[in-house]
């Protein structure tokens, strides 16, 4: 029989409460249980959505690389291509700096200087232009007795002037040995450049040379081509009576010689003087039709290509003095071809020797010489510049008036400071210069007479010789230390 077990009522409470306690316990444990599943499950969410993102990630950045990868190759390709561009880029300009180099070898060259009328300094006040720009101007060496032709020995008007016997009739009988005028310069054989029997002359050849001339903002311009760069371009001094241009102009090689009747360049003789002007022209054409006196537009573009070459106003500093002292009468003026073995240039520093530009002695100094083609009308000077429409003739009929002389009612004269540099020539303008600036050269005008040009200075007038222009006297004066040149006007 099974025994029961009565427990007093305080027990009983007791145990009740401690159940009903643990219970709730119990029940707290399963809610903390349960929250804990709850998170659990959360982070597992969260986990499971961290994976998914990661993953995403994962794709995005593969896809990153995939496009980094292309980028890059892309680039690699552009850099290839840019590479190539540029290679294409410098075979362009490498051909283009050929045919540039090729057209400046076909564009036909222009040497030319401007003169700075403010500028006193003879050499500083020429500035080179166009072609001439960073050339050497030639020189002669006084001490080394040589010429420096600096960079001009290859231009064309210096290159290709030579000496020349030339018949009466216009034509070229054969060329002279430059270094030494006795000899024929082919064989070497004795020539004529002193026969009086010869019919003809000894002449120098400017090859055809056409110039710009013009005057502005305080600038004197004279710029030279081989070719007519443009309309401004003259030929004057290669013009023919016809109208037509030669390839060459002559000019005398030695000062004028009176033999029997006629004119002539010839070595060994004595300068012609005291004839007038009528007498003198007379004594040029005898030689034929084709025949004159230097001309006005011949001796301006002989001393213009000075001053390029040069670089300077200054010319007989730089190309010698010439004969320009110790002269009292017709005896004392040089006889022709002192400077016969000197080559194309040639000149001293003292001023008792000839000088020789071109091939032409005595361009200045030792005798004046008369020039055609200028007549100073009362104040006024007139050209005629080539000799179409009729011969040159000593009153100035049918001649172009260019401009007024210096402005004085009475003669005078001084050194050049300004002069006006227009298409038909140079002229004096103002004066107040000296011998070492400026211009360097004289100038004398009478503006109550028609005056008939004499230039160049004589071995009686120092300094005052070079690029000296006088017009102060009449058609019919004669002296002994005046004379005469010749020129081709005609060659055939």
């Amino acid at each position: 029989m099974m025994k029961t077990y009565i427990a007093d009522k305080a027990t009983l409470d007791s145990v009740k409460a401690t159940t009903e306690d643990t219970n709730t316990k119990v029940g707290s444990v399963k809610t903390t249980v349960e929250d804990t599943g709850a998170k659990v499950g959360s982070v597992k969410t969260t986990v499971e959505g961290i994976d998914t993102k990661a993953g995403s990630i994962k794709t995005t950045g593969e896809d990153t690389n995939t496009k980094v990868g292309s980028v890059k190759t892309t680039v690699e390709n552009t850099s290839g291509k840019v590479d190539t561009v540029q290679t294409t880029a410098n075979t362009i300009s490498t051909k283009a700096d050929t045919i540039l180099s090729e057209l400046r070898g076909q564009r036909p060259k222009r040497y030319g200087y401007r003169v700075k009328e403010s500028e006193a300094n003879p050499s500083s006040r020429v500035e080179y232009l166009f072609d001439a720009v960073g050339m050497t101007p030639a020189a002669m060496n006084y001490a080394a007795g040589t010429f420096g032709y600096g960079s001009w020995a290859d231009v064309w008007f210096v290159r290709d002037n030579a000496p020349y016997m030339v018949n009466n009739d216009g034509s070229v009988a054969y060329q002279l040995d430059p270094n030494d005028y006795t000899k024929k310069g082919v064989t070497g054989a004795a020539s004529d450049v002193a026969n009086t029997a010869f019919g003809g002359n000894a002449m120098s050849a400017i090859p055809l040379v056409w110039v710009k001339r013009y005057h502005e903002n305080g600038y004197r311009y004279v710029i030279f081509c081989e070719t007519q760069y443009d309309e401004g371009y003259h030929a004057y001094a290669h013009t023919r009576p016809d109208g037509t241009i030669s390839p060459f102009a002559y000019g005398p090689m030695f000062e004028g010689s009176k033999i029997d009747t006629k004119l002539r360049s010839l070595s060994s003789q004595a300068p012609v003087s005291s004839l007038n002007a009528t007498q003198e022209l007379a004594a040029a054409q005898a030689n034929g039709d084709k025949w004159t006196l230097t001309t006005w537009a011949f001796w301006n573009l002989i001393h213009d290509m000075l001053v390029l070459i040069g670089k300077s106003t200054d010319i007989q500093a730089v190309f010698g003095q010439g004969h320009t002292t110790g002269g009292t009468s017709a005896a004392d003026l040089l006889t022709t071809g002192a400077l016969n073995t000197k080559g194309q240039f040639f000149g001293y520093s003292d001023t008792t020797h000839s000088v020789k530009v071109f091939h032409m002695e005595n361009f200045w100094g030792d005798r004046w010489d008369r020039l055609v083609g200028l007549i100073y009308d009362n104040g006024t000077y007139k050209v005629k510049m080539t000799p179409e429409d009729g011969d040159y003739n000593l009153t100035g009929a049918g001649y172009e008036a260019v401009r007024k002389g210096i402005n004085a009612t009475e003669a005078g004269g001084g050194w050049v400071k300004n002069a006006q540099q227009t298409e038909q020539g140079l002229f004096p303008t103002v004066l107040g210069g000296s011998d070492a600036t400026y211009d360097c050269d004289y100038h004398y005008y009478n503006p109550a007479i028609v005056s008939v040009p004499i230039v160049g200075g004589c071995c009686a007038h120092g300094s005052y010789c070079g690029r000296c222009l006088y017009v102060h006297n009449v058609a019919g004066i004669a002296w002994w230390g005046l004379g005469a040149s010749l020129f081709l006007q005609n060659p055939s």
